[in-house]
């Protein structure tokens, strides 16, 4: 396994976190070897047992930046794609010259032109979501000269997506939306649909957890645009809904790196910006609601499920609910801030009502997202990847 992000200590985003939990999950039944980045972030130790090739990401200066730029609009390509793809490159024909692995899965997207450095090996590109489609949300938050720079860095990425995307025997996505975005860009992907896992133990219900019945709770990196923009709709516009009709309602945001926009929340009236915790279960096990309307970005959101896995009951948007089955009350969606607010105060104002929807959400999570379900389904596509490689590779 090749990843823009190692599995380490601390998982900076969502990659390197879901790249933990496969990796365990797989190890159980198979010898595992990880390729992947260190980001400047990362600091800290291997999250999985064992020692993972790792090569540390040298974030460029003002000169390269230049240069990558310069290149992408030269090229047509990505901002950071070849750069990417070109540090990690000598490491992956290493690795596979010694393990000789039976598939090689290379995730995310932007390390897409690895694919000539398998020799020809079954191949599965895990690209998670539709990559331009995020760098678009980003652009939408974004001011200044970043604008117009990350909207054509996004036409760039969809010419990328189009054409280089092709010659994997397996192309997995982690919902529906985002495989039929890119499908629309080129219907020959030999695409397949794997929701994200969960840690279920990690993020089980606590029993002995008090819960506070007047306060909501939002977690994720807060730095993230489409985190950005879903906590400024909940504080600015949702939340004085709810305390319209529950005055002592309150809402706590959790999570790392709070931008500006965020930490300006926390002068709003029943808002307090946490930032980073130690122990993100106990904030959401101890809240009577966790609410994330969601109105951009791509893929799913980790921190949904983590939430519903806990037997909190959730209030989200539909796009926030994308690839989530939410069908039987495991969880309450609404397209607009006063949708949004009248859920939130019946689960504030009804327990029983809370408790239904909490439980129907840790079972779905159960059902349909810990890791040994997400597991099998990669056991399967590399099955599949396989078979379908050419057959002079069979020995």
């Amino acid at each position: 396994m090749c990843a823009c992000d190692a599995p380490l200590y601390p998982t900076t985003n969502g990659y390197g976190l879901w790249m933990a939990g496969i990796v365990r999950e797989l190890r159980r039944s198979h010898d595992v070897h990880v390729v992947g980045y260190r980001m400047p972030p990362q600091t800290g130790p291997p999250a999985i047992e064992g020692e993972p090739r790792i090569v540390r990401y040298v974030k460029p200066g003002p000169a390269g930046n230049a240069a990558d730029l310069a290149k992408a609009v030269a090229l047509r390509r990505p901002l950071r794609a070849e750069r990417m793809a070109t540090g990690i490159r000598a490491a992956l024909r290493e690795e596979i010259a010694r393990f000789r692995p039976d598939v090689v899965q290379v995730g995310t997207g932007k390390l897409s032109p690895l694919l000539r450095e398998l020799g020809g090996l079954p191949a599965v590109l895990h690209v998670q979501d539709a990559w331009h489609v995020n760098v678009e949300a980003r652009a939408a938050e974004a001011t200044g000269v970043r604008r117009p720079l990350l909207r054509a860095d996004a036409r760039r990425i969809q010419r990328f997506e189009a054409t280089r995307y092709r010659g994997w025997q397996r192309v997995v996505a982690c919902n529906d939306a985002d495989a039929q975005t890119l499908l629309a860009l080129d219907p020959t992907l030999p695409i397949t649909v794997v929701p994200i896992g969960v840690d279920t133990t990690a993020f089980a219900p606590d029993p002995e957890a008090e819960r506070d019945p007047a306060r909501i709770v939002l977690h994720g990196n807060l730095s993230y645009a489409p985190n950005v923009a879903c906590a400024e709709l909940l504080a600015r516009r949702v939340l004085p809904l709810v305390r319209g009709v529950r005055p002592d309602a309150h809402l706590a945001i959790v999570g790392r790196d709070p931008t500006p926009a965020v930490r300006a929340l926390d002068a709003l009236e029943g808002v307090r910006v946490v930032g980073p915790v130690d122990d993100i279960r106990s904030w959401i096990t101890q809240s009577q609601v966790w609410a994330g309307p969601f109105v951009s970005g791509t893929g799913m959101k980790t921190k949904l499920l983590e939430a519903m896995a806990t037997e909190t009951p959730v209030v989200t948007t539909p796009l926030g609910a994308r690839g989530v089955d939410v069908s039987g009350d495991a969880a309450l969606v609404g397209s607009t801030p006063t949708e949004l607010a009248a859920h939130i105060a019946r689960l504030l104002h009804d327990d029983d009502l809370a408790r239904r929807v909490g439980r129907a959400g840790a079972a779905r999570v159960r059902e349909r997202h810990a890791w040994p379900v997400v597991g099998a389904a990669f056991e399967s596509i590399y099955a599949e990847a396989i078979a379908a490689a050419p057959a002079a590779l069979a020995g």
